[in-house]
């Protein structure tokens, strides 16, 4: 799962970008938001939950400004109240994949799987051409043992995104466990092509790797 806790990283620092565009059209907490995200730039993620709760009681039906402070709590990983935050995100605005997503990945983190598999289907079913949300899907699937979903969402996010380097990674762990070993092998030396150490999964797929060359006891 560790990968998950990437993923969360991933979105916040898109997703903050995206507050701050559509956020400057509110001038009464422009402010607030343009101080949450210098100081998530800082990593001062205290600062930046403090400026959200208050652009939230400047304007509390803003879905975004609940949606930057789920980010916040998620960075602080008070998963809890992030899913609170992004639940009334939801609320204000049905439409919001990005909130499901970023849901999706603290249900993930406090081991909701099935919730977090829900919040998943329902960013795609929104926006399905996003690669990283198929990428969410298919790595939960494979956490839960579901290797043929995982497999066809896998596939999908390469085929949005050829240079999705962690889906060839994740694609190749599930054709080592199905004993698929030219194709498990096919796709690490892919990822590391793509990757290299930039994961920090180098030396683990090198030691996968060298498990499946390893001859079969008979």
């Amino acid at each position: 799962m560790r990968i998950i806790m990437k993923l969360i990283k991933l979105i916040m620092m898109k997703s903050i970008l995206l507050i701050i565009i559509v956020t400057f059209t509110f001038a009464q907490e422009k402010s607030f938001i343009q101080s949450a995200y210098e100081a998530i730039q800082k990593k001062d993620y205290k600062s930046a939950l403090e400026y959200y709760t208050k652009a939230i009681e400047k304007q509390a039906n803003y879905a975004p400004s609940h949606y930057g402070r789920g980010l916040a709590n998620s960075y602080l990983e008070k998963y809890s109240e992030s899913i609170q935050d992004f639940t009334e995100a939801l609320n204000l605005d049905r439409n919001y994949h990005e909130a499901y997503y970023a849901r999706g990945l603290s249900n993930a983190k406090i081991g909701n799987n099935q919730a977090a598999l829900n919040d998943f289907s329902k960013a795609i079913e929104l926006n399905n051409t996003n690669a990283t949300y198929f990428y969410a899907r298919a790595n939960m699937y494979s956490f839960l043992g579901q290797f043929s979903n995982a497999l066809a969402d896998y596939n999908k996010t390469i085929q949005l995104d050829p240079n999705f380097g962690l889906a060839y990674y994740g694609r190749a762990v599930v054709y080592k466990i199905e004993k698929n070993k030219e194709l498990a092998l096919k796709d690490f030396n892919k990822y590391l092509q793509m990757n290299g150490d930039r994961d920090g999964l180098q030396s683990e797929v090198e030691r996968l790797v060298k498990e499946i060359n390893e001859p079969e006891e008979d």
